[in-house]
């Protein structure tokens, strides 16, 4: 089941136009965009509107304005922030979501059992048992669940994939907690409980073992079956 997909602000939506006009070298850097006035015709938006999509690329680090002499793009176009870009309908899915999960979550799985340290290990046991003891609280255990795959993400000893497990944890904070009340309801019928219990131990094992293939695949066959708990079927 996917969340239902909220529709993009009017902001937001300018605010990913311009990003791709800026990306396609419509604005080079340095270069000035169009008066609020000139852009809200274009858009067929109120300059208050304009105003807000400028001043969402300005936090990116994408646009830096000059009091009155208007916005311009910065000398970093690509932004100092990512974030997931607006689509028409709000996206992403929780299945798109998913799929990001996969790649980042399965490299850090991988680096950790590389790059760990005892430290590490120590961490991602503590957030592991955290997990466990918070399972009947769904918002505690949701916000467990992020602190373990935050300890696996330092492991890997790169902070730009720390940094973007972090974001897509966040991202999905809700789908998580929904995920273990989910687990809850199963757990009586066919053990779900217990199977999430036992992936992400699983996982910890493999990654304690230092062998990087066995941890990949840990980390894959724990989001496999959680996306099938949500009742997702990824490709």
């Amino acid at each position: 089941m996917d969340i239902l997909p909220r529709p993009a602000s009017l902001a937001n939506r300018i605010a990913q136009s311009l990003r791709e006009d800026i990306a396609a070298g419509r604005f080079a850097t340095g270069g000035r965009l169009p008066a609020e006035s000139a852009l809200a015709e274009t858009f067929g938006v109120s300059r208050p509107i304009v105003r807000e999509a400028i001043a969402l690329l300005k936090a990116d680090g994408i646009l830096v304005t000059r009091k009155g002499a208007g916005a311009y793009v910065s000398d970093t176009p690509g932004g100092q922030a990512w974030r997931v870009a607006s689509a028409p309908d709000g996206g992403p899915t929780l299945a798109q979501l998913f799929e990001l999960r996969m790649v980042v979550e399965t490299a850090c799985a991988e680096m950790a059992a590389a790059r760990r340290t005892e430290a590490d290990l120590l961490q991602i046991r503590e957030a592991l048992a955290g997990m466990q003891d918070q399972a009947g609280d769904f918002a505690a255990a949701a916000a467990a669940d992020i602190a373990f795959h935050h300890a696996i993400a330092q492991a890997a000893h790169n902070p730009c994939f720390t940094g973007l497990t972090d974001f897509v944890s966040q991202q999905m904070l809700a789908a998580r907690q929904r995920a273990w009340e989910n687990t809850a309801r199963l757990q009586v019928r066919d053990g779900a409980a217990r199977a999430a219990d036992s992936e992400h131990a699983a996982l910890v094992d493999a990654i304690a073992s230092g062998n990087p293939a066995t941890a990949r695949q840990a980390a894959l066959d724990h989001l496999n079956a959680a996306a099938g708990r949500l009742g997702l079927r990824l490709a």
